[in-house]
């Protein structure tokens, strides 16, 4: 395994779409930019949403059929206090987490506890000393 796969799920359709979006998008730049797992952002479909709507629940299935390729599942909440926003409630985002726990799959709340867990794999997959 090269790195990681990991899911990013967020709240999206409670509170504001566009912020929710922007939010995951700025964690999977950090994500690239660490350079330390492939991350996915599940909520570029709001963009292509605005090109091709479709319906809600066409883009759950979409999401849904794919979570069996990820490895992880990052678990994370929009928090701007310049914006007074803050937003952790998500169904949808509660459901991956479910689905990625049926599946026997970690799930991280963190960046730091995801990145760990991605480091002692590495150090696995290299084996002793």
């Amino acid at each position: 395994m090269d790195k990681p796969i990991v899911y990013i799920a967020s709240p999206y359709t409670i509170g504001d779409v566009g912020i929710n979006a922007h939010f995951q998008c700025e964690i999977f730049n950090r994500l690239m930019n660490d350079g330390r797992v492939w991350p996915v952002a599940p909520l570029w479909a709001h963009f292509q949403h605005t090109i091709f709507p479709r319906p809600y629940q066409d883009w759950v299935d979409y999401d849904n059929a794919l979570l069996k390729l990820y490895d992880a599942c990052l678990r994370v909440n929009p928090d701007y206090p310049e914006l007074c926003y803050n937003e952790t409630r998500s169904t949808g985002a509660e459901k991956e987490v479910a689905s990625f726990e049926a599946m026997c799959k970690p799930v991280f709340y963190s960046i730091e506890g995801l990145y760990l867990w991605a480091e002692k794999l590495k150090e696995a997959a290299s084996g002793p000393g």
